[in-house]
């Protein structure tokens, strides 16, 4: 099997099964918009920029064009945008799309929206200095293509980020203690990079590092109305979900966390075409 087609199956066993998709009302993807307004609102406040800052940066020079794909409320581009570049962000999501060009107004930032999937709107972005995209691989089981696209648009550079290891693997054991089902190990970094070599022909470069967590919670009604969502669980099972998480929830300053442990990340990037064939 190739690399990719190890990606996709990975991927494919983390599906829900459909038996407890039909249980409940809502989908247990995506996030509150309120849920994200708090976490942009963090990135802004950190005194440190990540790594996958600094090594756009480096890569696109001031005045370059920087294309952010699967942008959400630009987190992770409009600090680089910022400092003196044009930047293209697209994302699929209204809501995120409603979210992004509030927070580019916020920002003072002006930023080219482009709505739709990546690929398929590859055709409207045209030749950019470097594409990023920042926690979205995971999303994608036909990773060839995405890259491969990203590739062909971007001049110097491509810098990907992205969790170590699977983002929902944490809750691994609350599925198999509230519905004794045993979620997949991957996949992870490694095979990310294993895809990068196989479509693009390069060892790119990897740098890990950590991130404290970022989301909180005003109150455990809203803890749990998030993780009953992720869980696939009805309402009527939030006392025997509480008594799953508490033992992992942290108090700090009136704010409830789940998980108080740093996530490893890992920022991944190689050469664009014109540095490549320079």
């Amino acid at each position: 099997m190739t690399a990719a087609g190890r990606w996709a199956a990975q991927l494919e066993a983390w599906a829900i099964p459909q038996e407890l998709l039909d249980s409940v009302d809502e989908s247990p993807y995506g996030w509150p918009q309120a849920l994200w307004a708090r976490r942009s609102e963090l990135a802004r406040a950190e005194a440190d920029d990540p790594p996958t800052t600094r090594i756009v940066a480096e890569t696109c020079p001031a005045g370059g064009t920087l294309l952010d794909v699967g942008a959400g409320r630009g987190r992770a581009s409009f600090p680089v945008a910022a400092a003196d570049r044009r930047l293209i962000a697209v994302e699929p999501d209204a809501a995120m799309v409603a979210g992004l060009r509030e927070e580019a107004r916020l920002a003072s930032l002006d930023v080219r929206v482009v709505e739709g999937r990546w690929p398929d709107v590859v055709d409207e972005v045209g030749r950019v200095d470097v594409a990023m995209c920042a926690n979205v691989v995971y999303d994608v089981a036909d990773l060839a293509p995405f890259l491969s696209s990203l590739q062909r648009v971007a001049t110097r550079g491509v810098v990907v980020e992205l969790t170590a290891a699977h983002p929902w693997a944490n809750l691994a054991p609350y599925y198999r203690r509230l519905h004794d089902l045993d979620r997949p190990d991957g996949p992870s970094v490694d095979d990310f990079v294993a895809v990068v070599r196989e479509v693009i022909d390069i060892d790119p470069i990897v740098e890990s590092w950590s991130r404290a967590g970022r989301v909180w919670f005003a109150d455990w009604d809203e803890l749990l109305a998030l993780q009953r969502r992720r869980l696939v669980l009805t309402p009527d099972r939030d006392d025997e979900l509480r008594r799953v998480l508490e033992p992992d929830v942290e108090v700090r300053d009136g704010r409830l966390y789940l998980g108080g442990s740093a996530r490893t990340m890992a920022t991944v990037w190689w050469p664009g075409a014109s540095v490549r064939h320079a």
